[in-house]
């Protein structure tokens, strides 16, 4: 490929063109593009700026080819932007906070029956299980349904809190039954001991994190629903 004159050969025709015309000494200064410099590659003369084409070529990324008549200046086509990432949120979903609120009220009358079959001991009888167990049915059914709404990371995310929210309370549910069938007739459950027991203390801790993180619309995380 013909190269294009060099600067100093522009330089010299610009000047003998100009002849006693020019009324101020030429100066050099620096060309940038695009933040990258060419030091001394602009020549200004009488208030107007010339270059030399291949600089201004090589600072600016781009190719200098001769045809008869012209002079081509191909710019490099800039890479296509990088779509910026996707930030992660913790909002949760409208629908998916709706149906998780009803999930854990649910969880929590499920408690509530547990903790009334404490102080109903084995005065309860065989109508104990299924009394229970209507609950825990309620409880699953309405999880489900949460976890079908679960739309984005965090309604995931959420989810998995509900779920342990749902087997801390089966397990608590299965000891308490167990505790209540292995008493004699005239012997009860300490409701006292009951009420210390940590189980059921952080079962009721994560239910009042549920509701608080639910209503905020915004995912977070406790200790308590693990």
């Amino acid at each position: 490929m013909n190269r294009v004159h060099s600067f100093g050969c522009v330089a010299a025709f610009l000047l003998s063109q100009l002849g006693v015309a020019q009324t101020a000494p030429a100066k050099k200064t620096t060309l940038v593009v695009n933040g990258h410099t060419a030091p001394g590659v602009v020549l200004q003369i009488d208030g107007r700026s010339y270059m030399d084409i291949e600089a201004f070529a090589q600072t600016a990324g781009a190719t200098v080819s001769l045809e008869p008549g012209k002079v081509i200046v191909t710019l490099a086509t800039p890479n296509a932007a990088s779509p910026t990432p996707t930030q992660p949120t913790h909002n949760l979903t409208r629908e998916f906070a709706q149906a998780a609120i009803a999930a854990v009220s649910d969880m929590r009358e499920w408690r509530g029956a547990v903790s009334s079959s404490i102080r109903y001991g084995v005065a309860a009888g065989n109508w104990l299980a299924p009394f229970l167990q209507e609950y825990q049915t309620r409880s699953y059914k309405s999880l489900s349904e949460a976890t079908l709404a679960a739309k984005t990371g965090a309604d995931q995310k959420a989810v998995d809190l509900l779920k342990n929210e749902f087997n801390n309370l089966k397990q608590w549910d299965g000891q308490t039954q167990a505790t209540i069938q292995s008493l004699n007739a005239e012997a009860t459950v300490n409701p006292a001991a009951a009420e210390a027991d940590p189980l059921r203390i952080k079962i009721s801790d994560c239910s009042h994190f549920l509701d608080s993180m639910l209503v905020s619309g915004e995912f977070a995380d406790d200790l308590n629903c693990h």
